[in-house]
C-alpha cells in the first residue's frame, strides 16, 4: 500500500472540514427556522467560547506540540 502524499492528506482533511461546515450550517439554519436560535446568538456563543479558551493548553497542543 502506498503512502498518501502530503497534498492528498491536506485535500482529504479540507474535504472533511467542508463537510462538517455544511452539516453545522444546516443545523444552525434549522434552529433559526424553528425560532430556537438566531444567527447573532450563534455568533456570540462562538465568540465567547473562543475567548474563553484563549491562553489555555488544549489536548491538540499536547498531542501535536
Amino acid at each position: 500500500m502506498s503512502k498518501k502524499s502530503k497534498k492528498d492528506l491536506t485535500k482529504e482533511l479540507a474535504e472533511e472540514v467542508d463537510a462538517f461546515d455544511n452539516m453545522l450550517t444546516s443545523l444552525v439554519e434549522i434552529l433559526e427556522e424553528k425560532g430556537i436560535l438566531t444567527q447573532k446568538e450563534w455568533e456570540n456563543k462562538i465568540r465567547k467560547r473562543i475567548e474563553g479558551k484563549e491562553g489555555k493548553t488544549t489536548y491538540r497542543d499536547i498531542q501535536f506540540g
